[in-house]
């Protein structure tokens, strides 16, 4: 591109922006369940769980997407009830930022059929692995991990970022161990029903939703 100042020709080589997705995601627990969803319609991982998930849209603030990201699964949080519990930087695609946010209290209960409440300590197995990972690193007391998991040039650890991808398993077993993950970054091990399963198994998966 060139501009012209008076007589001047200038050239301007301004190397493009790169723009990173920024997800923002909840971790709503109690009694030893956590809350997860199943994905659908967005051609990535389709028929897996997660937990609740939104994008940063426009002008929104972080918390503002998380009060979003609530609200969509039925219930609703106020800005005092996040806290940050968990970064990941995925660069298995074109760049993502995950903010995964604790969420101390809300009102209401899911009401949608595609979220349901797992035991922290099994968890679907046809889980994002992506997902999976995080709350693992989460459950181990990182604050920041990537995925795939970084390890530097000529050494044989991670750097103290661990390795995640399914090699390790967490605190006392929770969130499960590790599996390998296939296509679409969904565990290639045998799960859970997902939409697609039969009712008999959804409706056991599913069955605890509503707790006290």
């Amino acid at each position: 591109m060139m501009s012209r100042a008076g007589d001047t020709s200038i050239a301007a080589d301004v190397a493009p922006r790169r723009r990173v997705v920024v997800d923002v995601i909840l971790l709503l627990t109690r009694n030893g369940r956590i809350l997860l969803r199943e994905r659908a319609n967005t051609g990535y991982g389709d028929g897996a769980y997660e937990p609740p998930s939104g994008e940063l849209a426009g002008r929104e603030t972080i918390v503002e997407t998380a009060i979003r990201v609530a609200s969509a699964a039925g219930i609703a949080i106020g800005g005092d009830n996040v806290s940050l519990a968990h970064v990941m930087h995925d660069v298995s695609g074109g760049g993502r930022i995950a903010f995964f946010l604790s969420v101390s209290g809300w009102t209401g209960q899911p009401a949608s059929p595609d979220v349901c409440w797992f035991p922290v300590g099994d968890l679907p197995t046809n889980m994002l692995d992506r997902a999976r990972v995080a709350l693992r690193n989460y459950a181990d007391g990182m604050r920041f991990s990537t995925y795939p998991a970084f390890v530097p040039a000529g050494t044989g650890g991670t750097n103290g970022l661990h390795a995640v991808n399914g090699s390790s398993d967490s605190i006392n077993g929770v969130f499960g161990a590790g599996e390998s993950h296939g296509a679409n970054g969904v565990s290639e091990t045998k799960g859970r029903a997902s939409r697609n399963g039969s009712p008999a198994r959804r409706i056991q998966a599913c069955g605890s939703r509503v707790l006290g």
